[in-house]
C-alpha cells in the first residue's frame, strides 16, 4: 500500500447524513485538526486538583483526578502551567478516551528516580482520540537510575490507541525509550497515530521503537545522543511477532545524529513468516547523519522505501 502525501495537513472529510422531509441530505464537514476533534470545551488546569508546579512533591495522583474527572464529563482539556511536575513513572499519568492534555512552554514532567526495568511518564494504552500538546519536556531519571537491569523505561508508551496527536514535546534522558508505539492484549497495533515536531535525546536504548503501527506519520523528528544499551537508534522498526503490523509508515524529514547504533533500524526478524504486507516511506532523508541498518527476513512482501531508493520491493 502506498499513501501520498500532498502536503504535511492531515484533513479528514466526514459525510453525514441528516434525514429532511424523508429524504437524505448529504453534508460535507471538514477538520483541518488531527486531533481529537472533541465538541466538548471542559478545560480544567491540574492545579484546581492540587498538583502544583515546582513545589518538589510527587503531582502523580493530582494530575490523573484532573485526567479521570474530565473523562467522566465525556472528555476535554487537561491543562499544565509552567514548572516542573514530579511523576511516578511506575504509577504513570494515565490517558484516557477524549482527553487532551495542553502544556505551557516551559512545562517539564520529570521522572523520580527508581530502580524499575520498566516505566511511562505518560501511558496510552487501549484509548482513542487523545492529544499531547504544548512545549513540555518529558525528563527521564537514567542518571539517577537506582537499578542496573531492563531498558523498558519509556517517556511515552502508545500500545493498542487510536487518534493520537503528540506535537512539539522534548522527550530525553529516559533508561529506555523516548517513545514506544505497539500493541496489547487487546488490539495488537496502535493505529492513526502522528507525532510532530518531537526532539527526542540522550535515550539509553532507543529514541523511537515501531513495533507494531497502522497509519503512523512522524514529522520533523530530531532525534540524537542515543547511547546505552542496544539497538541504541534514532528510529527502530521491529516488531515482536509476525502477527503484528508495520503498515502505512510515513517518516518525513528526519534528523539523526550521534546515535550509538543506526540513524533507521529496519530489524524485521520478529516479523518472518508474516501474512501481512510492510508498508514503510523514509521522506527527505538528507539529514540522516547516521547509518542505516537493515535486517529483513526472506519473503517479507511489500516496500520500504528510503528517499527514492527501496530497500524492499516485493508483491508477492
Amino acid at each position: 500500500m502506498i499513501i501520498i502525501i500532498k502536503n504535511h495537513k492531515l484533513i479528514y472529510i466526514f459525510i453525514t447524513l441528516v434525514l429532511i422531509g424523508g429524504a437524505f441530505v448529504l453534508t460535507n464537514h471538514q477538520s483541518k485538526q488531527v486531533q481529537t476533534g472533541l465538541d466538548n470545551n471542559i478545560t480544567v488546569n491540574v492545579k484546581s486538583f492540587n498538583a502544583i508546579a515546582d513545589d518538589k512533591i510527587d503531582d502523580t495522583h493530582q494530575i490523573q483526578k484532573a485526567i479521570d474527572h474530565v473523562y467522566t464529563k465525556g472528555g476535554g482539556t487537561v491543562s499544565f502551567s509552567q514548572g516542573v511536575y514530579l511523576i511516578d513513572a511506575l504509577k504513570s499519568i494515565n490517558l484516557r478516551d477524549k482527553i487532551t492534555l495542553k502544556f505551557e512552554e516551559g512545562t517539564t514532567l520529570k521522572a523520580l528516580p527508581n530502580n524499575a526495568e520498566s516505566y511511562e511518564i505518560l501511558r496510552i494504552h487501549n484509548v482513542k482520540n487523545v492529544s499531547i500538546l504544548g512545549g513540555v519536556t518529558l525528563l527521564g531519571e537514567r542518571e539517577e537510575h537506582k537499578g542496573k537491569t531492563g531498558e523498558w523505561g519509556f517517556g511515552i508508551s502508545i500500545k493498542g490507541s487510536e487518534n493520537i496527536y503528540i506535537k512539539n514535546n522534548t522527550i530525553r534522558n529516559f533508561w529506555g525509550d523516548g517513545i514506544y508505539i505497539g500493541s496489547t492484549e487487546q488490539q495488537n497495533y496502535s493505529k492513526n497515530i502522528t507525532i510532530e515536531k518531537p526532539i527526542i535525546k540522550n535515550n539509553r536504548r532507543q529514541g523511537i521503537s515501531v513495533i507494531s503501527a497502522i497509519n503512523l506519520k512522524i514529522i520533523n523528528p530530531v532525534i540524537t545522543n542515543t547511547n546505552g544499551t542496544p539497538p541504541a537508534s534514532g528510529i527502530d522498526f521491529e516488531p515482536n511477532h509476525p502477527s503484528e503490523f508495520l503498515q502505512g509508515i510515513k517518516i518525513i524529514n528526519p534528523t539523526t545524529e550521534k546515535n550509538e547504533g543506526y540513524g533507521i533500524l529496519f530489524a524485521l526478524s520478529g516479523f518472518a513468516g508474516s501474512k501481512h504486507p510492510v508498508s514503510i516511506e523514509i521522506h527527505k532523508t538528507k539529514q540522516i547523519r547516521d547509518n542505516i541498518g537493515t535486517f529483513i527476513p526472506g519473503h517479507l512482501t511489500g516496500h520500504i522505501k528510503m528517499g527514492e531508493e527501496y530497500v524492499l520491493k516485493n508483491s508477492k
